[in-house]
């Protein structure tokens, strides 16, 4: 997409010479950030706009262009595109608002316009969007006059308002950057179509995305997978909550998916998921200043106890990182270099009147030291400490740090000079301790994700996929969109889910007889499509020990199932063989966006009551199916620890592999879950003893 992201031509269709209309403001931006390309002004009137020739038509103009720039009204948006198409325009971006977002009237509007678009060769950014920025080429086709540096930051918004803030931010911080783009609606052109071409730009070092809404999942999850070179991406991901979630939608039109899964798909690709505009700006400062964090170890240098206090708690409590023990031949050197000092141990205290020289001393000794992999460097404005040429002195040296670093000048109005001359001088720094040390976090943590080894995940063979196929078909076929239980198991037992021995009865003479065949203890189950949680209403009995405790259990289901739910179709009651181990529930659900996530934790009553559950998307590799179980209560509880036996680990992984399996191959299942899954003693086997699967509605 080079023409859109690096135009050498622009036309501006609806240009104004009055500047406080969109086409003016657009005029006089692109003018005034000094772009050295052609600028065609468009105007039915034709004649002059601001020094430039306008054209009546963008068909009149003659020579190649670029990029097309929109600033007319919503409806005679899409009967420019033959137009844009008999000039050879492939790209636009089309600031109007007045679509989807904004009615139904304009809701059908957009849809003409990706129609028309589509049929004349026309991508395009938007509608409703703020437009695009390229400092470097001196591109500013949006409504903010205001341009940052150029630099190493490329930044995806899906809010113009938003992207107007990280552009001051940027200005603010000297942070420079590369392209900006904003997609407004997304009816066309989103996140996944620009990935490719911004990773393989070499000026770009970080990529900076506020997402209000994913409008394609499995489009975004695979241009992140297949990105020709890989950067760090930062994500702002706002409507988290049920309300932000709503607020998303009207502002925007796009359909907020669950946060949760958000979550999932952040970690898989490695994206750094920020949850406050301040975090995504300090994620992207230390991504556009320093290098990768190859150690997890990080000193800390201070002129002030309390900050070497605060910032070792921060390191204690960061992810990936430590305050590292610095090793004897590091604490001689200091002691030998900087005698004045008034602690070696990690914080290090120069002192509150230390020579700005002294900070200098330390840096180069404490970054010798073999287990440091990043650095801090604290100031406090105190009337014996000269922080401005501290800064300075930072500054002259950070080429010659062989280790990130991150600064912090903890004041305001006297740490003001100090800071501007940090970030003039290119280098990354914090408001408070605890965020110069948690940025140092989030650079290690994505530096040990981009050296873990994914192995694809080895599914194992199966033999029941027709049997699969006709179960979903006929319930499909009868109107349903769930099955019952047994269906439930048999679609199990088709891909190899292990189950106990079972019997659906009909009678209490019945359910006697299932019981002496298959043995006792037995749990009895009610069996109905229209009964989801049977134990709420009453559907389970557990431990039952002989014939007549059968025939009395079966009774008692049926009465209470009745009254419960009179009008649900009852097909039986289902007899089980009882099983024990750890208990655990296993799940999938097909996110609308992402498609399969599967879920695992602690099962039976302890889901509701502690929700502790991991989950990792489909498809998943070796590594993220073990993060996804070892990160769990559930598995501390079945690996042994306190004295506890150990569980068949490897049989439950093997039930989920086969879990991941239903899931890719059978589409229309929309979810299903096993609460629980019995893991039995190492060696012993697991069983899936309940089954709800709910089919995808049509």
């Amino acid at each position: 997409m080079k023409g859109l992201l690096n135009p050498s031509s622009v036309a501006i269709i609806g240009a104004s010479n009055d500047e406080t209309k969109l086409g003016g403001m657009l005029t006089m931006n692109m003018i005034n950030a000094g772009f050295p390309g052609k600028l065609y002004p468009i105007n039915p009137k034709g004649g002059e706009i601001m020094g430039r020739k306008a054209y009546p038509s963008i068909t009149d103009v003659g020579e190649p262009i670029d990029l097309a720039v929109f600033a007319v009204k919503a409806p005679y948006v899409a009967s420019e595109m033959p137009k844009l198409k008999a000039a050879g325009v492939k790209y636009a971006a089309i600031l109007t608002a007045g679509f989807k977002e904004d009615s139904p009237e304009g809701a059908e509007l957009e849809k003409e316009l990706v129609k028309v678009a589509s049929e004349n060769g026309v991508r395009f950014l938007g509608p409703n969007c703020f437009g695009i920025m390229n400092p470097g080429i001196g591109v500013n086709a949006t409504f903010a006059h205001l341009l940052p540096p150029k630099g190493n930051i490329s930044i995806f918004s899906q809010s113009g308002a938003v992207g107007s803030s990280i552009i001051d931010w940027a200005i603010n911080n000297n942070m420079g950057i590369d392209n900006f783009i904003t997609f407004g609606n997304k009816a066309d052109i989103d996140e996944g179509d620009i990935l490719h071409d911004i990773s393989e730009d070499p000026q770009t070092k970080v990529i900076g995305m506020y997402l209000e809404g994913i409008s394609n999942g499995e489009k975004f999850v695979k241009a992140v997978q297949e990105m020709p070179v890989k950067k760090p991406i930062v994500a702002f991901k706002s409507g988290r909550t049920q309300a932000g979630s709503a607020a998303a939608s009207s502002h925007t039109g796009s359909l907020a998916g669950s946060d949760a899964v958000n979550d999932v798909i952040f970690k898989k690709l490695n994206i750094y998921r920020a949850m406050d505009l301040d975090e995504m700006f300090d994620a992207l400062a230390v991504f556009s200043r320093c290098s990768p964090m190859k150690k997890d170890g990080i000193a800390i240098i201070t002129n002030a106890g309390g900050l070497g206090v605060m910032s070792a708690d921060a390191a204690f409590e960061a992810p990936m990182i430590n305050a590292v023990k610095f090793s004897d031949e590091t604490i001689a050197e200091i002691r030998r270099r900087v005698p004045t000092v008034a602690g070696v141990t990690n914080p290090i205290d120069v002192r509150g009147d230390a020579k700005p020289e002294y900070f200098k001393e330390v840096i180069d000794i404490v970054t010798k030291d073999p287990n440091v992999g990043g650095l801090v460097i604290m100031g406090s404005p105190l009337d014996t400490a000269d922080l401005e040429a501290v800064a300075r002195i930072i500054v002259e040296i950070k080429d010659t740090i062989p280790v990130p670093t991150t600064c912090c000048f903890a004041g305001g109005y006297k740490c003001d000079k100090a800071n501007k001359i940090l970030k003039e001088g290119g280098m990354p720094t914090y408001p408070t301790p605890d965020r110069a040390v948690r940025a140092l976090s989030i650079l290690r943590r994505y530096t040990v994700a981009c050296e873990e080894q994914h192995d694809a995940l080895k599914v194992p063979d199966v033999s029941g996929r027709e049997a699969t196929k006709a179960i979903i078909d006929r319930a499909k076929a009868e109107g349903r969109d769930s099955l019952t239980e047994s269906e439930g198991k048999e679609i199990f037992a088709a891909y190899g889910v292990p189950t106990p021995g079972e019997a659906l009865v009909n009678s209490a003479e019945e359910a006697a007889a299932a019981c002496d065949k298959i043995g006792y203890p037995v749990v009895m189950k009610i069996v109905s499509p229209d009964i989801k949680h049977k134990t709420d209403v009453g559907g389970v009995v557990v431990g039952v020990k002989d014939a007549e405790a059968a025939k009395a259990s079966y009774t008692k289901i049926m009465d209470s199932c009745t009254k419960a739910v009179p009008n649900a179709q009852i097909v039986g009651v289902s007899i089980q063989q009882m099983v024990s181990g750890q208990e655990v529930i296993l799940s999938m659900i097909r996110d609308a966006q992402f498609g399969p996530v599967v879920s695992f934790g602690l099962g039976g009553i302890y889901v509701e009551i502690l929700r502790e559950i991991s989950q990792a998307h489909v498809p998943m590799s070796e590594q993220q199916l073990d993060r996804m179980i070892t990160s769990t209560k559930a598995y501390k509880l079945m690996s042994g620890a306190r004295g506890l036996p150990e569980a068949d680990i490897e049989a439950m992984k093997d039930t989920i592999k086969r879990i991941v399996l239903i899931a890719q191959e059978n589409p229309e299942i929309h979810e299903l879950e096993i609460n629980p899954v019995i893991v039995g003693l190492k060696g012993k086997g697991c069983w899936a003893v309940d089954a709800l699967v709910t089919l995808v509605k049509e």
